[in-house]
């Protein structure tokens, strides 16, 4: 979510600037309203550095779960795509779509069990 800000935050010469900065802005307000949810924390208490740290430790995780996702996913599709053609650009955007999904639900789930731990 962060770097999805970051990167929608990117300043742009077309007149799709004004669209990117209602989404970030659109992801700013979201994630403090997930944030005040999940953990009945307001953002407004904690110190900047705290969010920081937060956001920062989110981030490199997500990062480097992605990216030895990314490298296991490219040594096994790579073969597929060039000796399957189209077919293998088919599989291999299902596989890494299927990938993406059971990783999001593991965050979700794991999420989740946050919450509930947190209000026991």
């Amino acid at each position: 979510m962060v770097t999805n800000a970051i990167i929608m935050a990117t300043p742009s010469s077309n007149i799709e600037f004004v669209k990117n900065i209602t989404l970030t802005f659109a992801n700013i307000v979201m994630f403090i309203l997930i944030w005040d949810a999940y953990f009945d924390d307001k953002l407004s208490r904690k110190s900047p550095w705290g969010i920081i740290k937060d956001l920062l430790t989110v981030t490199a995780v997500s990062t480097i779960t992605t990216f030895i996702t990314y490298q296991i996913l490219i040594k096994k599709i790579t073969p597929l795509i060039i000796t399957w053609g189209d077919l293998g650009w088919i599989v291999g955007g299902g596989v890494s779509g299927i990938a993406t999904t059971i990783l999001g639900v593991i965050w979700a789930l794991y999420c989740d069990d946050l919450y509930r731990n947190s209000t026991a």
